[in-house]
């Protein structure tokens, strides 16, 4: 069966051609209906595209700034490519779209226009630096504004946001650091007030220095008292004892008085009264008015002598407990300077620290005032205007939504495809359709032909 139909391929003609198309003509007629239906469905569903366009001029090969000679020199492939792809950025549709929100753009139904970035398109003429920027919407009235709204923002992103002026900010920093180191200053000035100092360095020192003599004058305080304490306890020891010759008991001087006492004049009176009487008691009796009056006068002598020792001793205590009364004082200042030293590492931690963040933002404010006086520099001598406008956005303009051409194309196609599975479903079918094809099969007359009923 097989080699019967490549046979009858092979012999096809043209009468053969016209044969299976006549017999597949229900299945070619219904693909190129369908296809013809499909065509003119989408070309009257079509809707109408309408577009508009803008012109830039980028330039190329500015100075970096006025002070510096360096060009910076891109290939035209390299500096176009980043302009287009720069003009359909994110930054460059929000900017555009901050544009139209301001300018209460609305469209067909009131509604605000929100911009597709699918619709933007930016091209160049050839090798040059022109740059257009395409918008298309089905909608006219938005075209135009969109496009204006792009091409003003791609300008604004390129002279304005690329080249902002860091001055401002630099100020606001600059007058924020001023305003930390002033409250940390007075924070300073605050801890020393509390702290009761100027600068603990210097206080340090004056304090040791203070302590130092404190010692000094502590010891002599307590060796004076000692000394003070010993000579009481001496006196006192001497009126307790029991030797009935007080011009010896008390032959003492005082060491803190100039000159001689008055108990050392008693005391050279009394041996002079009693040198006196002992030589007038060798000469007279003991009732001989001499040596009564020289007794008497020694009496009166010795009695004078135990009042001013008495009140010599009371002196000597008005004097031990003054002295005590320096150690007191001595030991309480040097107990309150002891105090203060103690206290100043956890001081001067705290004023280490103050210090260090002082040092820190006054750093910062030297280096941001360098920087500030950079920008500026910079600023004069920079070049911002690198993108001319050429040409605003056009008014819109009907672009073809339907290809003509290949919507004609589309059903001479189909009718290729129809002409192809027709021949295909013709092949695969394995049956005689006259009794031309049978006798050439079979070599065999036919000798009754039954007529196809209709």
């Amino acid at each position: 069966m097989a080699d019967a139909q490549d046979r009858r391929t092979q012999g096809m003609t043209l009468r053969g051609f016209l044969t299976v198309m006549l017999r597949r003509k229900w299945f070619v007629i219904t693909v190129l209906l369908v296809t013809v239906a499909v065509v003119a469905h989408m070309a009257w569903t079509a809707t109408t595209v309408f577009e508009s366009y803008s012109k830039l001029l980028v330039s190329r090969g500015q100075q970096t700034t006025a002070f510096s000679p360096q060009m910076k020199l891109l290939s035209w492939e390299e500096e176009l490519t980043s302009e287009l792809e720069t003009i359909q950025s994110a930054a460059v549709y929000q900017r555009a779209q901050e544009i139209l929100d301001a300018q209460a753009v609305t469209g067909s139904a009131g509604e605000p226009v929100q911009i597709d970035p699918n619709r933007v398109a930016a091209n160049t003429p050839g090798k040059s630096y022109v740059i257009h920027i395409l918008y298309r919407s089905s909608e006219r009235a938005i075209v135009g504004p969109v496009v204006q709204a792009l091409t003003e923002a791609y300008r604004d992103f390129r002279t304005t946001t690329r080249g902002v002026d860091p001055t401002s900010f630099l100020d606001d920093e600059i007058d924020e650091l001023e305003t930390d180191i002033r409250a940390w200053e007075k924070r300073r000035a605050e801890f020393l007030a509390s702290a009761g100092s100027v600068e603990l360095p210097a206080e340090r020192a004056q304090l040791l220095a203070t302590r130092r003599q404190l010692e000094i004058d502590l010891a002599a305080a307590r060796s004076e008292v000692a000394e003070r304490e010993a000579r009481v306890t001496w006196i006192q020891d001497l009126l307790q004892g029991e030797d009935e010759s007080p011009e010896r008991m008390y032959a003492f001087n005082d060491p803190y008085e100039r000159g001689e006492s008055v108990v050392m004049g008693l005391r050279r009176m009394i041996m002079t009264v009693q040198s006196e009487y002992f030589a007038a008691k060798s000469r007279y009796t003991e009732s001989h008015p001499e040596v009564l009056m020289l007794r008497d006068r020694l009496v009166e002598l010795r009695s004078a002598l135990e009042s001013e020792v008495a009140a010599y001793l009371g002196y000597q205590d008005a004097q031990l407990q003054a002295a005590w009364a320096r150690v007191n004082s001595l030991q309480a200042s040097q107990d309150f300077v002891d105090e203060r030293l103690a206290r100043f590492p956890d001081r001067e931690a705290q004023l280490a620290a103050i210090d260090r963040t002082l040092r820190g933002l006054q750093a910062t404010h030297t280096a941001l005032v360098g920087r500030r006086v950079d920008a500026m520099t910079t600023r004069i001598g920079t070049n911002l205007r690198d993108v001319v406008i050429l040409q605003d956005a056009v008014e819109p303009y009907a672009v073809r939504s339907v290809d003509a051409v290949r919507m004609a194309v589309v059903p001479a196609f189909a009718l290729l495809v129809a002409i192809g599975l027709a021949f295909f479903a013709d092949s695969m079918d394995a049956s005689f359709r006259d009794r031309t094809e049978l006798q050439r099969e079979l070599n065999l007359p036919v000798l009754a032909e039954i007529e196809r009923f209709k």
